[in-house]
């Protein structure tokens, strides 16, 4: 399919752009330099052209532009055209200049997008970018939406028809979210799995801002992994940019059929990764807690980490727990094949008979607390859906259960039925009393004997 990359300086305007193109939401916006660093891929609405947003080309030299750079010179190699953006309000800057000379020794197709041209004098005074010698030029406010039926128009000149059916992404492929606080190493665990450098990787805290999707294929089987922004506490959230970010990884906890959460092993583990933990079991999804670093820890100290892991996830002990270092690619290979059973444990068809044999042995040996003069009754239970699984349990006076007895009969479940680190839904139906709110109708015998004992007291 065609491919085409979205390049400029930073702040032009790429990822509002993209967003507009692919209509979504999928990357994330702000007045903000610097924002967007790894390459982000979409599809043009209604169309096969494959769309990728860039981070922005600068003169720095530190080591996060030169990361930035490295990733948009593969999306340029990648690209069968060009989307050049500039800002007409900034005018044509040096830095502009000698983008456009890198790219045209690409020997690509290369269209000019002249943004934030909000009115006639911006365009007007946007006439020195003609000096750069591009044929294509289109002027652009994706402010106020303007000049994208065009851009749309010449997009689709590139669309291959008898490619559209393909994707760079199935729709159709298991989507796994790697969740975890700030540099536990979720780019690199990314990197590792697919063999090659996707992703920025920096030693600094927060390097990924947006949640990135990356296709790898294991087994026969289409997986996309979904990169997130680390997580940390609410409070130490300042920048409004990282708010975004970690309301984008909580969507990529939605949006994924399954979830490893990454911890630092060089640090102990700690509330923040609990919290991140019960987050993604009360979305219902499935988990598997992942230890990366272990390369950095000694026998004694592995120990010692798997005692505290196991001690603070005593209350959710059925769930997978791995040791991987994914700088030296340890353990990936056995991840990725406890995941596919987690997965498929998730989509398990309950037999109804085996689901009410497990549920009587369960009452039979230990029966729910007495609420008030009666006791709850369990009379028997369905599937009620699919990842995560739910049962569906019928009977009398059910909303009286403890919550303690809930758990009992999710653990119990969850053992008989051998789901492993799935999370298990159980939903309680009161049935309901058919004369509730009904009159009671006397027939002609009963008035009589009701009027006979009335007599009888008055007596």
């Amino acid at each position: 399919m065609s491919v085409v990359a979205i390049v400029g300086r930073p702040n032009v305007g790429k990822s509002t752009i993209f967003n507009i193109l692919t209509a979504s939401r999928s990357a994330i916006v702000a007045d903000y330099s610097g924002l967007t660093r790894d390459r982000k891929y979409g599809t043009l609405k209604d169309s096969g052209v494959t769309l990728i947003d860039t981070g922005g080309l600068n003169e720095d030299s530190d080591d996060m532009s030169h990361a930035i750079k490295e990733q948009t010179d593969l999306a340029i190699d990648e690209a069968d055209s060009l989307l050049f953006v500039v800002d007409a309000i900034d005018g044509l800057l040096p830095t502009d200049q000698e983008i456009a000379q890198s790219l045209r020794k690409q020997n690509k197709n290369i269209t000019l997008l002249i943004n934030k041209a909000d009115n006639p004098k911006l365009e007007e005074s946007s006439a020195e970018f003609i000096n750069l010698g591009f044929k294509q030029t289109i002027f652009l406010s994706a402010s106020h939406n303007k000049g994208f039926s065009e851009l749309r128009e010449l997009l689709s000149e590139y669309d291959d028809s008898e490619t559209n059916q393909d994707s760079i992404y199935d729709s159709d492929s298991v989507k796994i979210s790697i969740i975890g606080r700030p540099n536990a190493g979720k780019s690199t665990l990314v990197n590792a799995l697919i063999g090659e450098d996707r992703l920025v990787v920096s030693s600094e805290s927060g390097t990924t801002r947006d949640s990135i999707d990356v296709p790898l294929e294991f087994k026969n089987k289409k997986i996309t992994l979904i990169d997130t922004a680390g997580m940390r506490r609410k409070r130490s959230i300042k920048e409004e940019t990282e708010k975004f970010s970690v309301s984008k990884s909580v969507d990529s906890i939605k949006r994924g059929d399954l979830v490893i959460l990454l911890l630092d092993g060089s640090e102990n583990i700690v509330d923040q990764d609990i919290h991140l933990l019960g987050l993604t079991l009360a979305i219902g999804r499935p988990v598997i807690v992942v230890a990366n670093k272990i390369d950095l820890l000694n026998k004694s100290e592995r120990e010692g980490l798997e005692n505290k892991i196991n001690r603070k996830l005593k209350f959710a002990s059925y769930i997978e727990l791995h040791y991987i270092s994914a700088l030296e690619k340890r353990g990936l290979k056995r991840l990725l094949n406890v995941a596919d059973k987690v997965y498929l444990d998730s989509l398990r068809d309950l037999d109804t008979s085996i689901i009410n044999k497990i549920l009587k042995s369960a009452t039979y040996n230990q029966q729910p607390a007495m609420a008030g003069r009666f006791r709850p009754k369990l009379r028997y239970a369905h599937s009620g859906g699919k990842n995560p699984p739910t049962i569906i349990i019928h009977g009398n006076n059910l909303k009286q259960i403890q919550e303690s007895y809930t758990r009992y009969l999710e653990n119990y479940f969850r053992k008989e039925l051998d789901l492993g680190s799935t999370p298990l839904d159980i939903v309680y139906k009161d049935q309901e009393n058919p004369f509730k709110n009904k009159p009671n109708q006397l027939n002609e015998r009963q008035l009589k004997k009701r009027k006979r004992m009335i007599k009888r007291r008055k007596k």
